[in-house]
């Protein structure tokens, strides 16, 4: 070997040795983003509503996925101009990062638009999907994607949602109105394929079924659009992949495989109004149904982003304050928890409401006596008999794993949420 090539191949191990110092330094002594970000956000995430659940899931000895997170915050919520919230002014703190007056959607007083957290990844580069259990024009959703003083206009947001810049993955709930309006806004001028709609924004392919989402394939950069029908998913404990019983885990599933093929990673944002809905009428059973529905999409999430995923889960705001009453045996669970009580009272109890399964009877007099309205076993009474439940004042539980969530301890205020994510995009 001559000198002249032993020195050459000299330079080359040393220059292969020193870069390998660099890479290791590199990654170990630098903070590399996660690759893959998903935000879980629903209604009456706070301890009472979740031991509730626990008990009826299955009695004192039950554990939810929600508990096996690392990290956890007692979120403050209240909104610029009250004390107590709403979806609006709760859904804006975590999307646009921003105390706003109620009813606002990324949009503060002084009326400045917010970019939402969805846009912010759009414009890093990654990959953004939306998921919701409601419609796709209700507040809860409409944070990502609409700037208003007034959320309750429903068309202006069905207007901005069908000329704003397609997400990657959206699905929600819709009717056939929307859906006629939808294409009313679209223009299919100079588009070949007909499974394709276009808008003033884009491309977009639009799929009303569970079934056909999956067939989708996720190669394609095309966005998707899936508006399913109301109440399309289902609470039971089937499992995912049975296409007679989609459920929110499914749509979780679904969503990462579309969104992970983005080199640049990606935002996952799961909204789930269905609880507050439930709460809103008083409906408990109903309301613990979506609550370990959500539960069980928190955990088929963190299986398919893997453990190097940053999942954060947080309540938004807390509505008819629920109470479980009496004393339920350890292994008492389902209807033994929503029924009477051991000593005959209600178990379940309301701030405000309608109520909820009470058996009204006619007063009839018998024997001078005059009966009043008889309870059902089911019974849930408000103290204060209204249309719908209100809101109530009460922190939120805010939970995390993954790098960046560790920031998540103490106490914090909702807007703590955007700022973990915005830094993680």
């Amino acid at each position: 070997m001559s000198m002249k090539l032993r020195n050459r191949l000299i330079a080359v191990v040393c220059l292969i040795f020193f870069l390998s110092i660099g890479a290791a330094l590199f990654l170990t002594t630098t903070n590399r983003k996660p690759f893959a970000i998903i935000l879980f956000v629903a209604d009456n995430i706070s301890p009472s509503n979740l031991a509730a659940v626990r008990l009826f899931s299955g009695g004192g000895d039950a554990r939810l996925q929600i508990e096996d997170f690392p990290n956890t915050a007692i979120s403050r919520n209240a909104a610029n101009d009250y004390s107590v919230p709403d979806a609006a002014s709760t859904s804006t703190a975590i999307a646009g990062g921003k105390r706003v007056n109620r009813g606002a959607l990324c949009m503060d007083a002084m009326g400045a638009s917010l970019p939402s957290l969805l846009e912010e990844a759009a414009a890093q580069g990654r990959a953004t999907g939306l998921v919701s259990t409601g419609t796709l024009i209700g507040p809860t959703t409409a944070v990502y994607y609409s700037k208003t003083l007034n959320a309750g206009d429903t068309n202006a947001l069905l207007t901005q949602f069908s000329t704003h810049q397609p997400f990657d993955f959206v699905v929600g709930c819709g009717s056939d109105e929307m859906l006629t309006a939808l294409n009313a806004h679209a223009s299919r001028k100079d588009v070949k394929d007909p499974d394709l709609t276009k808008s003033g924004a884009g491309l977009f392919s639009i799929i009303q079924s569970v079934t056909d989402l999956e067939k989708q394939p996720f190669w394609k950069k095309i966005p998707t659009l899936g508006v399913l029908p109301i109440a399309a998913l289902s609470q039971n404990r089937f499992g995912e992949g049975n296409p007679e019983s989609p459920s929110l885990s499914d749509l979780v599933r679904i969503a990462i495989r579309n969104l992970q093929s983005n080199s640049k990673g990606y935002l996952l944002v799961i909204d789930d109004p269905m609880i507050g809905a439930a709460a809103l009428s008083n409906d408990a059973q109903s309301m613990f149904g979506h609550m370990l529905s959500f539960d069980r999409a928190i955990a088929t999430a963190r299986r398919y982003a893997g453990d190097k995923a940053l999942v954060i889960v947080t309540g938004r705001e807390n509505i008819g304050g629920m109470s479980l009453n009496g004393y339920p045996f350890l292994r008492d669970k389902g209807i033994s928890v929503l029924a009477l009580n051991n000593e005959g009272y209600p178990s379940i109890c309301w701030s405000t409401g309608p109520g909820f399964a009470l058996e009204k009877a006619s007063s009839e007099s018998r024997g001078g006596k005059t009966n009043g309205p008889s309870v059902g076993i089911l019974a849930q009474p408000p103290a204060f008999r209204l249309l719908s439940s209100l809101g109530t004042a009460g922190d939120v539980l805010s939970l995390g794993s993954g790098p960046g969530s560790e920031k998540l301890h103490g106490f914090i205020d909702l807007t703590e949420i955007y700022r973990v994510i915005h830094e993680a995009l």
